[in-house]
């Protein structure tokens, strides 16, 4: 048999007697590994790893705060022994995902990130480490775990307080010496391939990570000459940089710049502002140039000053002169027209010149803030860049958009501007690529682009209807379709290792504990890896054009691609994947957990539609896929599928008999306990429409396996309680599960969703009854920004107003939580109440809860409550509140939502037996409470308050009329009469009509 390797080697890196003696050692090593995958098997079995380990934290100096402005140029032989050993463990990265399991379980990383952060560490060592973790960080990205979970383990090494600062110096660095470029945009790199979680994103925005790449970003627009005439005398202004930065040298590149950006400002308002307040960007684009006369003005990319005539930028705050460069699009108008005129830009001549006439008053509130001429920039390349630069700042363009940041005139602009260019991508995705293309996948911008394209697109067009118009008349969905069932090709690649002359082990996905001198399982191939984030794209793409019109849902089934969502359902299971002699995964049977994610969404926004549930997706046997991954151990998968499960639960849906049959209650009743926020609120969810229209046994077994005594907890919670939201959010922030009392936990879910689902539901916004609502809402997070300041962070005004938005939104997540899962708790109980048997459930309800607790809950969420007030400093100041309190207590209502759910539940109880409207009627607070919200802001607040005078004095038992006389008297008591009288003259038909009944009904029972 043929010896492998010499393992004297070892010896000689150990032992050497000088440190001349270890570089010639290592030198030997890395020839003999370097595309010899079988010696670097070897050499890792006999534990090189940790010997490397060994030789890098030995390098003197190792540790220490890294002096960003002046690194050492030369090398000594201790860092020419580092490089050696740096060179070897790149060399075994580069062998596959295998080998990243050994290299994460020693100490190689920490060993070489205290390298880089060392004062004394050279240009080429700082390049030799960087280039290592990146190529670490690629290997990585194809390790199934790391696919199915979409997280990538580096992350959580690099991204620490430790060493975050060294990043950051690097990426602030201005000098021009080689080497310096190239270890910028190798930190933007990693930064984007490995920055995968909420809280990696925030403390790199908190610890000037963020700021830095801004700096970067404006050195491209200070080379392009796009910074604003006058921005020189504003750069000392509060929030600038203090200086116009240097440009980017002529080597630099923008694409790494961006892709960092792009990722760390995804799925968050807060870093999204972030970037648009960086000092550098402020410097460059300064919000306010009103004072600034365009005669003054230098000349920039637009080749001639803006204007002669004197005219100043002062007075559209939407218009900057990056705009002059842009096309002028056709600007909306009521009505249509064939021929629509040009607009929503300010006029220029021939040669580009920007005239800037006065806007009308009416524009825009004076009171908002400007819009960032970041934001034209960023049009203005995507329009004249190509490729993957195009496709970032789209990016870009898209998270700004999506967490309105940007004004509303910009709609048109995007939609003829860049979403056809969008979609014009999608053509490269039609051309085949062989196995050899991905041999360098991972700096192919091509394969990039083709990869992400269709999700850029989604996430721009997801929450506007009219930029999912500009889509679909630029050919999308036929263009998606077809790329869709691409994605279901065979593979070209074959993952068969070569000829060997010893005897290969068959791979295995499954490897005891991580040990640094073992192999990891094997991975993805690069062709397989595509593939999934390809379709996941895809999946993505379908499901935000789908989520509003039901004639582009009809759209997509009939290009024939029903079938291949429910197949993309169908998960990847690990345990069944046979590998055989190959080496890597190349084929799977089924999908990961992010492909089946973005295959639910697509179902989802597809049963919104009637007539495609009874008829593509009844066809297609949707309903077994979805019941299947509602019972997966997966609880994104399980979220995923069950919000499908909310449409297929419908009482029109054909699927809702399927559901019962499969047995799916007590499964949603179990996941309504969930410690998982989205998990809890989809499966009541998708219980609330199951329970409407059932034999009231079914309705009873719900509220049995869902535990009345816990229906009873929940519903008294308050969530706007702030000692609860405290506690709440240091459970969620610690990690650990609030109580179900509580019902606050953080969304593990939460960004996914976000990207899918994106119509959030606010106290001010509406919902559909609780019959047909169908689901329109998102979970946005983001997460506190909390740390001290350093000298490339703005002002301690910006960086403390960012804090705040971070705390408000976490805040506001849990607490939109807590009055989401109770409003589908009493809407629930509502829809049980409905039917042929209803007053036999009203009874059961009242049985079940307690008469007198049942009804309390219910007038404890009409109750104003009183506003939480500072505790006293002090006995005077204690007094002074107690009489300023006792003259006057401000109150707050209970949340919009849960007020109009309980308006709902008392309609069904006053059309009830005699005997329910009687314990309305005469309950202690309730209809007191009920009467006082006639006058309510939400219309249909006013219109179920009158619903249940209406049901209150209904004819509907002749035997009944004296008990209907005494409740007409109860009701004039309270001031009813007087009330109605006003919403005569309602703005809403509705409220009037109702109105004029429930008179006709008082009048006649009081004999007026």
């Amino acid at each position: 048999m043929t010896k492998v390797v010499s393992p004297h080697l070892l010896d000689d890196v150990r032992n050497a007697d000088s440190t001349a003696g270890r570089i010639a050692a290592l030198r030997a090593l890395k020839n003999d590994i370097i595309g010899h995958h079988q010696k670097k098997q070897a050499w890792t079995e006999l534990g090189i790893l940790p010997l490397l380990s060994d030789v890098l934290s030995s390098r003197r100096g190792v540790g220490k705060k890294v002096d960003c402005q002046r690194p050492r140029q030369h090398q000594t032989e201790e860092d020419e022994m580092c490089f050696q050993a740096i060179t070897v463990v790149g060399s075994l990265a580069l062998g596959g995902p295998a080998y990243t399991a050994p290299i994460l379980a020693g100490e190689t990383i920490p060993s070489l990130l205290s390298i880089l952060s060392a004062p004394s560490c050279p240009r080429s060592l700082a390049l030799a480490v960087l280039r290592t973790l990146n190529t670490i960080a690629d290997q990585l990205a194809l390790v199934y775990k790391n696919v199915d979970s979409q997280t990538q383990p580096l992350g959580a090494l690099l991204f620490t307080r430790r060493y975050i600062p060294t990043f950051r110096d690097i990426l602030q660095r201005s000098d021009s010496s080689p080497g310096a470029q190239p270890c910028i945009e190798l930190v933007a790199d990693l930064i984007s391939k490995t920055c995968t979680g909420e809280q990696q994103k925030s403390i790199l925005a908190d610890c000037g990570v963020l700021d830095a790449l801004g700096l970067r970003l404006a050195t491209f627009i200070v080379a392009g000459g796009f910074v604003l005439p006058g921005a020189e005398s504003s750069c000392t202004s509060s929030g600038a940089l203090g200086y116009i930065p240097d440009p980017a040298p002529t080597n630099a590149k923008l694409t790494p710049i961006l892709r960092a950006i792009a990722v760390i400002i995804e799925q968050s308002a807060a870093r999204a502002e972030h970037l648009l307040t960086c000092p550098a960007l402020v410097t460059v684009f300064p919000k306010s140039f009103s004072d600034l006369y365009l005669g003054e003005a230098k000349k920039g990319p637009w080749k001639s000053p803006y204007s002669s005539s004197g005219y100043g930028f002062a007075k559209r705050s939407f218009l900057n002169p990056i705009d002059s460069l842009l096309p002028s699009v056709p600007m909306q108008i009521n009505g249509s027209s064939n021929f629509p005129p040009l607009g929503s830009q300010p006029q220029y001549d021939k040669r580009g010149q920007f005239f800037g006439p006065q806007a009308p008053l009416t524009d825009s509130p004076p009171s908002e803030e400007p819009e960032s001429v970041l934001v034209s920039w960023l049009l203005y390349v995507a329009r004249a860049d190509r490729g993957y630069v195009r496709l970032m700042a789209a990016r870009i363009l898209s998270t700004l958009f999506r967490h309105h940041l940007l004004k509303k005139h910009r709609v048109p602009m995007l939609g003829f501007l860049l979403v056809p260019l969008l979609v014009r991508m999608l053509d490269s995705a039609h051309h085949s690529e062989d196995s050899s293309t991905f041999e360098n996948y991972m700096n192919s911008s091509t394969l990039r682009v083709k990869e992400e394209a269709p999700a850029v697109l989604a996430s721009l067009v997801m929450e506007s209807r009219e930029l999912q118009r500009y889509a679909v008349e630029s050919g999308a969905i036929k263009k998606l379709a077809q790329m869709l069932k691409e994605s279901f090709g065979p593979s070209s690649e074959a993952g068969t290792p070569m000829w060997s002359a010893t005897k290969r082990q068959a791979a295995s996905l499954f490897q005891p504990a991580d040990s640094d001198v073992s192999l990891g399982p094997p991975g993805f191939t690069r062709q397989a890896l595509f593939k999934i984030k390809y379709r996941e794209a895809i999946l993505k793409a379908l499901a935000a054009l789908s989520l509003f019109t039901d004639e582009y849902r009809k759209a997509i089934c009939d290009h024939g691609i029903v079938q291949h969502i429910i197949d993309s359902m169908k998960p990847w299971s690990p345990e069944t994947t046979v590998l055989g002699n190959k080496t890597c995964i190349v084929e799977l049977e089924g999908n990961p957990t992010p492909v089946v994610l973005a295959a639910c969404a697509a179902a989802r926004s597809l049963t919104r539609s009637v007539s495609v549930l009874r008829t593509s997706l009844i066809d297609a046997g949707i309903a077994v896929p979805i019941c299947a991954l509602v019972k997966s151990n997966n609880v994104e998968i399980q979220i995923a599928a069950t919000s499908v499960m909310c449409n297929l639960a419908l009482d029109f849906s054909p699927m809702k008999e399927a559901l019962l049959e499969a047995n799916m209650v007590p499964i949603l009743c179990e996941n309504s306990h969930s410690p998982n926020a989205n998990l809890r609120i989809e499966s009541l969810w998708s219980l609330k429409h199951i329970s409407y229209n059932v034999p009231n046994k079914m309705k009873k077994d719900i509220l049995e396996d869902l535990g009345i005594e816990w229906i009873k907890q929940v519903l008294s919670h308050d969530p706007n309680d702030p000692l609860n939201n405290r506690r709440r959010q240091d459970d969620s922030m610690s990690g650990l599960p609030s109580a179900l009392i509580e019902m606050g936990t953080s969304n593990s879910f939460g960004e996914q969703v976000d990207i899918l689902n994106p119509m959030l539901m606010t106290s001010g916004q509406e919902s559909e009854s609780a019959m047909l609502d169908f689901d329109t809402r998102m979970t946005d997070s983001s997460l506190a920004s909390k740390s001290p300041m350093d000298a490339l962070s703005a002002e301690s005004v910006r960086k403390r107003r960012l804090a705040l938005n971070g705390d408000l939104d976490q805040t506001k997540k849990l607490r939109q939580d807590d009055t989401f899962a109770q409003e589908e708790l009493f809407d629930l109980l509502r829809n049980i109440m409905c039917g042929p048997g209803a007053p036999d459930m009203i009874d059961y309800l009242l049985q079940k809860f307690g008469q007198s607790d049942f009804l309390d809950i219910l007038a404890n969420k009409l109750r104003p409550k009183p506003l939480p007030t500072t505790s006293p400093s002090s006995p005077m100041s204690a007094f002074k509140d107690r009489s300023q309190n006792s003259q006057q207590q401000k109150t707050i209502l209970h949340p919009t939502e849960i007020i109009r759910a309980v308006t709902y539940v008392l309609i069904h109880i006053a059309a009830g037996f005699s005997r329910h409207r009687h314990l309305l009627v005469f309950h202690q607070d309730l209809l007191k409470l009920t009467m006082a919200l006639l006058t309510h802001s939400n219309w249909q607040i006013r219109a179920n308050c009158v619903w249940i005078v209406i049901n209150l004095t209904l004819d509907d038992d002749k035997t009944d009329r004296p008990s209907r006389v005494e409740r007409a008297m109860r009701l004039k008591s309270l001031g009813v009469m007087e009330r109605l009288r006003s919403l005569e003259i309602d703005s809403e038909s509705d409220v009037r009509e109702r109105t004029k009944t429930a008179l006709d009904w008082m009048k006649a029972l009081l004999g007026q």
